[in-house]
């Protein structure tokens, strides 16, 4: 009994050991994959502030490009809602797609693989679950989607309505999550379910969905579906759950499909 005691501290330190090269060799690759012309673009605090700013500058900038194609005519925005999906797609996603390109990230860093997969479906599947039971029980609350008072002929209507799904549903869900990941490791709270990264990147997403809709309870909502969508990232390490509940319950999502037949 002894000896076979021995032999198994003996294969659980020569498994710890194993670990810990790989993670050293991990590490190193990642340094070399560094292009040293641009070592800012590794630096979390710059990845972090430069995205949060561009957030609000890439908003502008589209916003004041749409304006210049349609002669500066505000009412243009309520008549051609379905042109905010560019704002989206260049504030929220361009940044970090490009960053995590550029500088060849692991997709799995940012829980783009199938470990933790299942649970995430899972767990995801009964945030979604929960959030309908709660529509039902306050009806016009949750679920109130306007419908749009514009038309679009094929094949515009598919086109706006596929980019704004990927727009407001895995691309939003992946620039928080890209957000979180680099934040925690600021923070060096990667390991914790609960980190700073979740909170300050959710705090701050709240604060410029209240600024921008001009509606706390909007950004209580925002804030509180991303908090549990994030749990659930942090604890399956996987976005993939998260990216799908978003999709589903979004009621921007519910608001653009309509296009494709209306």
């Amino acid at each position: 009994m002894l000896a076979v005691e021995v032999e198994g501290l003996f294969d659980r330190s020569e498994e710890k050991r194993l670990k810990s090269k790989v993670e050293k060799t991990t590490r190193e690759g990642n340094k070399m994959k560094q292009d040293r012309r641009f070592p800012f673009l590794y630096s979390r605090v710059f990845r972090v502030i430069t995205t949060w700013v561009w957030f609000l500058v890439g908003a502008a900038l589209v916003l004041l490009i749409v304006l210049a194609v349609y002669g500066f005519d505000l009412a243009v925005l309520e008549e051609k809602q379905y042109l905010t999906v560019y704002i989206e797609i260049v504030s929220a996603g361009l940044l970090p797609v490009l960053l995590t390109l550029i500088c060849k990230d692991y997709p799995t860093q940012y829980g783009l693989g199938r470990k933790g997969l299942a649970k995430s479906l899972l767990l995801s599947g009964l945030c979604v679950a929960a959030f309908c039971v709660i529509a039902f029980l306050s009806p016009g609350q949750l679920m109130s989607v306007e419908s749009p008072d514009f038309h679009l002929d094929f094949p515009w209507n598919l086109w706006y309505a596929a980019l704004g799904v990927f727009a407001w549903g895995p691309l939003e869900v992946f620039f928080v999550m890209w957000l979180v990941t680099n934040t925690d490791r600021i923070f060096n709270s990667e390991k914790r379910t609960m980190s700073w990264g979740l909170i300050v990147t959710v705090v701050i997403f709240g604060m410029i969905h209240m600024l921008t809709t001009r509606r706390i309870y909007t950004a209580f909502y925002v804030g509180t579906i991303f908090f549990v969508l994030g749990l659930i990232y942090k604890y399956t390490k996987n976005s993939f759950g998260p990216m799908i509940a978003w999709t589903l319950i979004n009621g921007q999502i519910r608001f653009i499909v309509q296009i494709l037949w209306s």
